[in-house]
């Protein structure tokens, strides 16, 4: 398969959300909701939108076969924060 031309001339992009479990707490559930929006190119109620490198960046990770990292800078207070969802999770674990 030729990848190629697939994003921007790069190559091909993979993303690929959590289940969202129904027996997760509230807080979690809407935080991976809200990433799984930013992670398809939409944006985060808190503003969050996914950060791309730039395209140097981009072609530089295609031709060394590396994996490219982006990021995505949630609000403080928002459910998607790694904060609130480590704090939603730590408060479930059975002590």
């Amino acid at each position: 398969m030729n990848a190629r031309n697939a994003f921007d001339g790069e190559g091909v992009v993979l993303v690929i959300g959590p289940a969202i479990a129904e027996d997760l707490p509230p807080v979690v559930r809407e935080g991976l909701a809200r990433r799984t929006l930013v992670n398809t190119g939409q944006t985060c109620p808190c503003g969050a939108r996914l950060v791309v490198p730039s395209r140097a960046a981009r072609r530089r990770a295609v031709r060394r076969q590396e994996v490219l990292h982006v990021t995505v800078e949630h609000e403080d207070d928002c459910p998607a924060s790694d904060a609130a969802i480590e704090d939603a999770l730590r408060s479930r674990r059975p002590r």
